[in-house]
């Protein structure tokens, strides 16, 4: 009788473990998670993108897929030393946004090195004219955004 405690114990370790690791690979690390808000708000207010002026466009919505495929993108260039939309082994953003269960149509990433803050990563994008366009784009739909050490992703998609 006594060894039924001990093994529903070991049970319940293993499956707070899974969760664990589970709930790690969809939260962004450091302030990530805050890109996609900033970005809204840019999106909600339209912005000049170089000299085009931007409408504002409808939100961006979090897209768990994505934001995998974001944060496993930060995470190889933080450990690989890269920096790159291409990564060492060949696969391309579309590429980590499918093997992440991404269905829908594959839109385009943003990538950012060296920044200490959400709102640096903002700017810088908004000052380079075609992360600008994409950040404003009416075609993306979703996004998904990951933070590792000082390199940044954030992943977007159209419609399902």
């Amino acid at each position: 009788m006594k060894k039924y405690p001990i093994i529903l114990a070991g049970m319940w370790l293993c499956v707070l473990l899974v969760q664990c690791k589970k709930e790690e690979l969809t939260v962004p690390e450091g302030n990530a998670s805050l890109l996609i808000d900033k970005i809204n708000l840019l999106r909600q207010r339209g912005c000049n993108c170089g000299t085009e002026y931007m409408p504002p466009v409808p939100d961006l919505s979090l897209n768990i897929q994505l934001q995998n495929a974001a944060i496993n993108h930060a995470k190889d260039m933080a450990e690989q030393n890269y920096f790159d939309h291409l990564s060492p082994d060949g696969g391309t953003p579309e590429e980590r946004a499918l093997s992440a269960g991404y269905t829908g149509d594959f839109r385009a990433e943003n990538l950012a090195r060296g920044y200490s803050e959400v709102d640096l990563v903002i700017t810088a994008w908004k000052n380079s004219v075609s992360h600008c366009k994409v950040m404003m784009d009416v075609k993306n739909k979703a996004a998904g955004a990951g933070m590792a050490q000082n390199y940044w992703v954030i992943t977007f998609g159209g419609s399902l």
